[in-house]
């Protein structure tokens, strides 16, 4: 087996277990130096979300999956240091705000997974409903399934700079889609998109910089 089909076998098998003990658990799974102590900021209760706020999370739940796993790629096959603590930060940061949004879909009906009334009176399962929001791979700035095989496919520093570029652009669509609820009635919403703003600018900024020093532009 060549070295390309090792790393990635190694991806798959990587990104599989640590997603799959994601869906097991519920919460952030911290892989080397996170906070094993991290949780999710807790919603309010009886919470009145928006039909914006729940198009928001369904939309915004597949946008950070798809951060982990990126980041997950990261700390299995980059060996810089800087690239990998932030994957870590990202993993980190980006697991407690799905497992919120995901209770605030639950609540909704009374118990997660069940789906949502839609404006006209019908429900759409939760399912569905990401998969319509999210049917294209540009959307937001999400990875192609063929950006994410060639970054598995790269070692250091190839790789570190081809991260860096895709989760660059991968925030920069978040904070596209987090103008759907900065206008939110609802707290819990509010206070997400303040999170979620300042913490994807500052990594911006940070990757921005990494990138310069890697590829010397």
């Amino acid at each position: 087996m060549n070295r390309h089909k090792r790393t990635t076998t190694n991806w798959v098998v990587a990104v599989t277990l640590a997603l799959g003990l994601v869906t097991l658990s519920g919460c952030t799974i911290n892989i080397g130096l996170g906070d094993k102590n991290a949780s999710a900021p807790q919603s309010t209760e009886f919470s009145i979300f928006s039909q914006q706020d729940l198009m928001f999370a369904r939309m915004m739940i597949p946008h950070h999956e798809q951060a982990l796993e990126m980041s997950v790629l990261a700390l299995a096959i980059s060996t810089d240091s800087d690239v990998r603590d932030l994957a870590q930060r990202i993993y980190d940061g980006q697991g407690p705000e799905i497992k919120l949004m995901r209770s605030w879909l639950g609540s909704t009906v009374g118990a997660e997974g069940m789906g949502h009334e839609m404006p006209d009176g019908t429900m759409m399962d939760n399912d569905t409903m990401g998969e319509n929001m999210m049917d294209s791979d540009e959307m937001a700035g999400m990875a192609s399934e063929e950006n994410l095989a060639e970054l598995a496919s790269l070692t250091s520093p190839e790789f570190d700079a081809l991260f860096l570029q895709m989760m660059i652009a991968h925030h920069e669509g978040a904070l596209k889609m987090v103008e759907m609820i900065e206008g939110s009635a609802n707290a819990d919403a509010l206070a997400l998109a303040e999170e979620i703003s300042m913490a994807q600018r500052a990594e911006i900024q940070e990757m921005t910089a990494l990138l310069e020093i890697l590829t010397g532009v």
